[in-house]
């Protein structure tokens, strides 16, 4: 019975590769490692054991001709269960949450606040056509967080400064007597400009238009360039100055041309609110030449602020102080009398009412909730999906409730 066993497991190893060979019952053969190449009689006569010399000798010219690692064949299967499972991995909206779970997170606080930039009613007038892809974003607000002067780590008084300026001008709420009458500040009785002889409101857009300006944003514009350059050629910046001279016509010629976004006005007052236009980045694609014509359009920004907005400022404080207003006055509201205090609280009494009015600011603060979520949604499933939404989330498309 053993020998007829043994017989049948030899004659099926003969003309068998090494690394296919079955394996033996333990009580006729042992093979002790394909290294040794040593195999061991238990119990055979003197013909099985000629087959088995065979057999060794053909074992050692195959593993001669073959690496070790090649006589070794594995079979296995993956079983996706086994390694996607609810108990040891992160899931958003169906979507596996891949890497450092921190550094996943850091991406879903920057795509909210971006998203809250996107659905801003202050900044609306911007993205009502962002799918243009007019604007860039990046150079935006790394110049309205002032990181083109300062870094990160960085802080000073003239860094808050100038941040606060960037960010309030951006949103179009620098004080004005429009907003500290619609705020309904002490001893501003009125919201007409008081430079211009009280003509006209005096909102945003009026501050840079104003008849009582000394200079035009035009004037400024046209004269910055060369207040530019001299300042290069005070740096020694040869270079630069000739690539300003270069560029020179074409930066000019996007700045006067018409606003995309900003219906019925020019590129220019895009520059004024603190937003770079995309087509800066088109006149050259060489990083020298970008960096200058960066530098130019932040200089033109600097200079229609101290030629215009600061003046201002000093008019409107001497003609304050001529009618001794000052400013802790300003901190204040209006001090009302009873019979005014009621009148006031019957207006906000009956605004409070369902009136057709309300019913119709509810449902439109209600689908733009619903949008904000849609944009916010979008941007975190780019993120999970492993796509960088740096150049990509000012586009995405939303749904404006006009």
């Amino acid at each position: 019975m053993h020998k007829r066993k043994t017989q049948e497991i030899l004659d099926r190893w003969k003309g068998n590769d090494c690394g296919q060979m079955p394996m033996a019952s333990w009580s006729f053969i042992a093979i002790k490692g394909c290294r040794k190449n040593c195999i061991v009689r238990l119990d055979a006569d003197d013909k099985i054991d000629n087959n088995i010399k065979e057999i060794r000798k053909a074992l050692s010219e195959s593993l001669k001709t073959k690496s070790y690692t090649d006589t070794i064949k594995d079979e296995f299967e993956l079983i996706d269960e086994a390694l996607v499972t609810n108990e040891f991995n992160l899931i958003w909206n169906n979507r596996l949450i891949t890497g450092g779970y921190r550094a996943w997170r850091k991406k879903i606080t920057n795509a909210i606040w971006k998203n809250e930039i996107l659905n801003s009613d202050k900044l609306d007038d911007l993205f009502v056509y962002n799918y243009k892809k007019e604007f860039d974003w990046i150079t935006t607000l790394e110049f309205i967080s002032n990181r083109i002067n300062f870094s990160s780590r960085q802080c000073g008084d003239k860094d808050t400064k100038d941040r606060s300026y960037r960010i309030k001008n951006i949103l179009k709420e620098l004080p004005t007597y429009k907003t500290l009458y619609k705020r309904n500040t002490n001893k501003i009785a009125s919201s007409k400009c008081i430079r211009c002889g009280k003509k006209e409101e005096e909102d945003w857009d009026h501050v840079w238009i104003c008849d009582d300006n000394e200079f035009s944003i035009d004037d400024i514009i046209q004269e910055s360039p060369y207040k530019f350059e001299l300042e290069l050629v005070a740096q020694n910046k040869d270079k630069d100055i000739e690539i300003l001279r270069n560029y020179l016509c074409n930066f000019l010629t996007i700045l006067e041309s018409p606003s995309i976004i900003l219906r019925g006005k020019s590129r220019k007052w895009e520059l004024i609110r603190g937003v770079f236009n995309n087509n800066f980045n088109n006149i050259s694609k060489i990083k020298e030449e970008k960096t200058v014509i960066k530098e130019l359009w932040n200089f033109i920004y600097d200079e229609i602020k101290k030629r215009i907005r600061i003046p201002r400022c000093d008019e409107i404080k001497r003609l304050e102080e001529k009618e001794e207003i000052k400013k802790s006055d300003l901190r204040l509201k209006k001090q009302v009398s009873e019979d005014n205090q009621n009148e006031i609280l019957e207006t906000e009494n009956s605004k409070n009412k369902k009136t057709k009015e309300n019913i119709e600011k509810t449902k439109k603060n209600n689908i733009n909730n619903k949008i904000k979520i849609v944009t916010l949604g979008k941007l975190t499933g780019a993120l999970t999906d492993g796509i960088n939404i740096d150049r990509k989330w000012d586009t995405i498309v939303k749904l404006p409730f006009y």
